[in-house]
């Protein structure tokens, strides 16, 4: 592959983000051998572009400081590569007009394409739901459902709620747009469920422009498992507990990267599932999606039918359902404590020492570190 070509993948979060981050941060050498860059500045420095772009920082626990001139750099890397460069992180799906072209700026003069990925907002609604209490909300699913799932407006609305600014594709689309030709934004529909382990990637790497067979898209997904119904009911008590004791960089740090992602994640537990009640709702917003998809012309990699809703069945039980007993039993006071204890004194062994020396042979060989994050 020859020729400065530049991808912006900019998720929509929780579409299989930090699996193909995954991928490439561990087959970085054999992607460049072929001609593609996916650049590496530190541990995070994606992560850390994007926040810049967004001048979200605040929201994740960091300084100015800590970000500035990390997209800028980032940029430059894929200036000075004769290829395609890859860059990646979810928080760019959300920028708005100004932020896109912040993000372009650096890259004039170069051909972009922008890689929006999709999945159905069955799964998203309980995704998202989640995410925003591994980043400290105390709310419920009865809380998104009657305030965010149920309370649209539209698209480009300042109050539209945050689930679906973050997750309307078709916007995305649109809000890209305005800073790249229409046809090199690209839709990648993620597989329904059942789908073989490397779709998602075979569709992405078509829409990146990239040849399918570079990497091996069977490895392991050791990153972002998503929390059982209780794991995330304690999460919530536990949020409630540090409420106002814990500032947002130590909370990230110590409570969302450690406890819920290298802890809670890997409990055994069931799975949170969208009630049915919510047919009502998220069919006809994706059928609204979908149209618009379609009657905007950007290239879609992938089937739209894959959107279709993915949702429980009548009777399942409803995400906030759990065992009261078995909820109390953890101890969420006590939990909440150790983490504050473990926030300001990381040295020493707490709670979490026996998750990281866990995750560390897991991830044993990647050289960036967990993807994305």
């Amino acid at each position: 592959m020859s020729g400065r070509r530049v991808v912006l993948h900019v998720g929509l979060p929780k579409t299989g983000t930090t699996h193909l981050q995954g991928l490439m941060a561990d087959h970085r050498d054999e992607l460049r051998e072929a001609g593609v860059l996916y650049p590496f500045l530190r541990p995070g420095a994606m992560f850390h572009g994007a926040v810049e772009v967004r001048g979200s920082h605040e929201k994740f626990g960091l300084a100015a400081s800590d970000v500035a001139g990390t997209w800028q750099a980032l940029c430059d890397r894929a200036r000075s590569f004769d290829g395609t460069s890859v860059i990646s992180h979810e928080v760019l799906g959300g920028a708005d007009q100004d932020e896109v072209a912040r993000a372009l700026a650096p890259l004039a003069g170069l051909e972009v394409h922008v890689v929006v990925t999709a999945r159905d907002l069955g799964r998203q609604a309980t995704a998202h739901w989640q995410e925003e209490v591994k980043l400290g909300d105390t709310r419920s699913f009865a809380d998104l459902e009657r305030d965010q799932l149920r309370a649209d407006t539209r698209p480009g609305d300042p109050d539209r709620p945050h689930f679906w600014h973050a997750q309307d594709a078709a916007d995305a689309l649109l809000r890209w747009s305005t800073g790249v030709p229409p046809e090199r934004v690209h839709l990648v529909v993620c597989p329904a469920p059942g789908a073989p382990r490397d779709e998602l990637w075979r569709r992405f790497a078509e829409a990146a422009g990239l040849p399918p067979d570079l990497l091996d898209a069977q490895s392991p997904d050791l990153a972002n498992a998503s929390l059982g119904t209780l794991q995330v009911a304690h999460l919530r008590q536990v949020n409630a507990a540090l409420a106002g004791r814990i500032a947002p960089g130590a909370y990230h740090r110590v409570v969302k990267k450690g406890y819920a992602e290298r802890v809670l994640a890997h409990e055994a537990g069931e799975r949170p599932v969208t009630p049915a009640a919510l047919t009502e709702v998220l069919v006809p917003a994706t059928e609204a999606v979908t149209r618009r998809v379609r009657e905007s012309g950007h290239p879609v990699h992938g089937d739209l039918a894959d959107l279709a809703p993915v949702l429980g069945a009548p009777g399942d039980p409803h995400p906030d359902d759990v065992d009261a007993a078995a909820l109390a039993a953890r101890d969420p006071r006590g939990v909440a404590d150790r983490l504050l204890a473990e926030a300001v004194d990381t040295p020493a062994p707490g709670l979490l020492a026996g998750a990281r020396s866990r995750l560390r042979g897991l991830r044993k060989g990647r050289s960036d570190g967990p993807a994305g994050a």
